[in-house]
């Protein structure tokens, strides 16, 4: 489960998530599979209309791979709004730039083992509200 958490807050502060999410809505507005019209008799369809704005927002809403994933950065985002500058720092210095332990240490004058407490502090917080989720979006999107 750490390995994932360090995975999904690496994606989130490169900028990964976010790309995936909106590659995610492109491959349901694109690859939507359409049903082919049944209508052999000859005639015209009747009735026949096209909502292509809420056709999309319900593929959407029913993709769960989507919504993890959109819950996965709420979640992300909220856990950050509550959190001391220093330790926000910290994060974006590991998983956004991908500084070691010790330079972050230093630019933040404590202690290497201090700035990894810090840091899995926050991990068990935020373990705690996407243990389910995580699992849902660790799957190969073809």
């Amino acid at each position: 489960m750490a390995d994932r958490l360090d995975d999904l807050l690496h994606d989130y502060f490169t900028g990964k998530l976010n790309v995936d999410i909106n590659i995610r809505k492109l491959e349901l507005q694109f690859n939507s599979n359409r049903t082919p019209d049944e209508n052999v008799g000859g005639g015209r369809k009747q009735n026949d209309f096209n909502y292509p704005v809420e056709n999309r927002m319900i593929r959407e809403q029913n993709d769960e791979y989507l919504q993890a994933m959109l819950y996965q950065k709420t979640v992300i985002e909220m856990m950050l709004e509550v959190t001391i500058e220093s330790r926000k720092r910290i994060l974006k210095a590991r998983y956004g730039q991908g500084k070691s332990w010790v330079e972050i240490g230093l630019d933040e004058h404590v202690d290497e083992r201090t700035v990894r407490e810090w840091r899995d502090d926050f991990k068990s917080g935020l373990g705690h509200w996407l243990a389910s989720s995580v699992e849902t979006t660790t799957r190969f999107c073809s």
